[in-house]
């Protein structure tokens, strides 16, 4: 009697530990491991036995933490006092989920739900790494001499945003380079946005759509052809105030410019989703966080001009792009 009712309390319950094979996985991969349960003090009845994948996104010093898949494993099944059990566990992971970075991360939370008792629980942290594909898209822009920045993998209403800064031959012409991957059959399709130098400390966004097909991308210096390719074009036709491997670039006013400087969808507008790109890396959590975050931040900002306005200080910078909050990062 008296071992039932700690029981109750989670002292001297059953226990649960999800173990993995491993401790990361490419994206759209299988992940396999095995679940070890092992009775209490008393019998008790299992109502089921399930995992959420839980991912949690850093930004501006907050933390938001949202369920992106709960996994079924068992139900309705009961352990006796010390008995042990073993069960396998396999997930095969969405093919659109955000990649791990520094400011997004992975858990698997095991629960074991207990009728009448204290539920016991497991965590344990997963890695995703990213497709070989896009592995050797990063592979491909290193050879170019672009390290990816400690900002890289962002989470945007459209996708996962990568974004690489130079340090080899387009040092001084190219401030950053901003990608969104879409992973296709055939290959992989870029929406870049290049940040060109343009004279005396200031800048010109450029957007391409690139597509490198698979065979080029096995190759990293193939791929890294086309990438510079890309590069070159667009740093000529933004009219940069320089010269290019010994050839003046166009300026803004030439054909070249003109020709050169079409709209693709922007990262950073409603377009970008007629054209696919919701299904890019990282794409599966457009609607799921993304605009939650982006929505909870504007609450906030908001809420923090209000207590500015009652402290009788000027917030023009925080509605007109200065220094305050603008979307520009997120959305």
């Amino acid at each position: 009697m008296w071992k039932k009712l700690l029981s109750k309390f989670g002292i001297g319950a059953a226990k649960v530990d999800l173990v993995l094979h491993h401790s990361h996985v490419r994206l759209g991969k299988i992940l396999e491991g095995e679940f070890w349960l092992e009775g209490g003090t008393v019998a008790q009845q299992i109502r089921k036995l399930e995992v959420a994948l839980e991912l949690e996104v850093h930004v501006q010093g907050k933390s938001y933490r949202r369920t992106v898949a709960i996994i079924p494993v068992a139900s309705s099944f009961t352990i006796q006092p010390g008995e042990r059990k073993t069960l396998p566990f396999s997930y095969q992971l969405p093919l659109h989920l955000p990649i791990s970075r520094s400011m997004v991360r992975y858990t698997f939370v095991t629960r074991l739900d207990i009728a009448g008792g204290a539920d016991a629980y497991d965590r344990d942290t997963i890695e995703i790494l990213p497709p070989t594909v896009l592995e050797q898209i990063f592979a491909a822009f290193a050879e170019l001499g672009f390290r990816e920045k400690p900002t890289s993998g962002r989470i945007t209403p459209y996708g996962q945003e990568f974004s690489f800064f130079p340090t080899g031959e387009f040092h001084g012409l190219v401030q950053e380079v901003e990608f969104f991957a879409l992973v296709e059959e055939e290959g992989v399709r870029l929406h870049m946005e290049v940040d060109v130098r343009h004279g005396f400390g200031k800048e010109r966004e450029m957007k391409r759509e690139l597509f490198i097909p698979i065979e080029q991308l096995r190759d990293s210096s193939a791929a890294a052809r086309l990438i510079r390719e890309t590069v070159e074009e667009t740093v000529q036709a933004a009219g940069a105030f320089s010269t290019f491997g010994g050839q003046p670039l166009a300026t803004p006013s030439s054909p070249m410019y003109r020709h050169s400087s079409s709209h693709y969808p922007s990262a950073h507008h409603s377009h970008h989703g007629r054209h696919g790109w919701t299904g890019a890396v990282g794409g599966f959590a457009a609607g799921m966080l993304a605009g939650m975050i982006a929505e909870e931040l504007l609450d906030d900002v908001v809420e923090d001009v209000m207590d500015d306005v009652a402290d009788g200080l000027d917030v023009g910078d925080w509605f007109d792009g200065g220094d305050g909050f603008d979307g520009g990062d997120w959305l």
